[in-house]
């Protein structure tokens, strides 16, 4: 659908008195709309696509507002496939440069969202709406989570020839379970806390957005979600000073776990996989520059797994 006869639909079901005023993205699969709801500005979230679930995203909101001091936009309303949250001005372009300072603020503010989300799951697993409240898909070992994530990711890159990639890399943490022991308690991940989704004024996070990949996980996980691409082409953390700044950040909130230098290569492995999902997902990247990222992405991860498989060989 490339009208807005959804939104409509969505507000229409809460408000005679609605007005849809513009598309602010279509990424797929959601796109999302200013609106006005009885003279109040706020944003429709639409689901455009199967794997899309703005209902889901909102009760992470909803959570997020009321169990942290992060800040999130209100939820408004929320239906099966879309939700209406209250407008929050001050968030950054896509393209928004980031600095050394910037990184710092990004740390903090990742931190201070593991940091009060610690204790309150007491396993990892996959967020879900239910009833009007969210509850957790748990799983009893953070092992059989990150299987279960990289076999879903199997199925959806079938279809685009690259199954093969989070096969391998299941196979080993299946051969290797290890490799993950020692992870920290869960806590709720972002999945996605990335600079154009954080609002930052005077050194402060004043919002945050675009929670559709949460998860209960340890907080490595998503500390290497987001520090991965601050990492620059050479993937090397001591070659980044964005990456020290944002490292720097994060601990003045919350020490990392014992160990987390062991662990972090197979983070940055499971999140390879996830980016090429959201490569062929969302299409930001088309025709060659596509598949050469692609392909980038499928020898780092045949590379490291080769790299762990040659460990156990010693």
């Amino acid at each position: 659908m490339t009208d807005s006869a959804d939104v409509r639909d969505a507000l229409a079901s809460i408000s005679n008195d609605y007005e849809v005023r513009r598309r602010l993205h279509a990424v797929p699969p959601h796109a999302v709309y200013e609106v006005s709801v009885e003279g109040t500005r706020a944003v429709c979230k639409v689901a455009r696509g199967a794997r899309a679930d703005p209902s889901t995203e909102a009760r992470v909101m909803s959570f997020v507002g009321r169990e942290t001091v992060v800040p999130v936009p209100r939820i408004l309303a929320v239906g099966g496939d879309w939700f209406v949250a209250e407008w929050r001005a001050g968030l950054p372009d896509d393209d928004l440069p980031l600095d050394a300072e910037r990184a710092r603020t990004l740390g903090a503010g990742l931190a201070t969202l593991h940091d009060e989300t610690a204790g309150a799951f007491e396993k990892t697993g996959f967020p879900r709406a239910e009833g009007g409240r969210l509850v957790v898909d748990a799983r009893d070992a953070w092992t059989e989570t990150v299987s279960d994530l990289l076999e879903d990711l199997r199925d959806y890159l079938a279809d685009f020839g690259y199954a093969d990639v989070a096969e391998e890399a299941r196979a080993l943490l299946e051969e290797r379970p290890d490799l993950l022991a020692g992870s920290d308690d869960p806590v709720l991940a972002h999945g996605n806390y990335l600079p154009s989704h954080v609002a930052v004024r005077d050194g402060e996070v004043t919002c945050v957005i675009d929670w559709e990949h949460a998860l209960v996980a340890p907080a490595e996980y998503d500390y290497w979600r987001t520090a991965m691409p601050l990492l620059g082409d050479s993937g090397d953390p001591d070659e980044s000073g964005e990456f020290a700044a944002f490292r720097e950040g994060y601990t003045s909130v919350r020490p990392l776990p014992t160990d987390s230098d062991r662990r972090s290569e197979c983070f940055r492995l499971v999140n390879a996989v996830s980016y090429l999902k959201s490569l062929h997902l969302q299409r930001q990247r088309t025709g060659q520059a596509k598949a050469r990222f692609a392909a980038h992405i499928r020898e780092s991860v045949y590379e490291t797994v080769r790299q762990f498989r040659a460990e156990t060989e010693r």
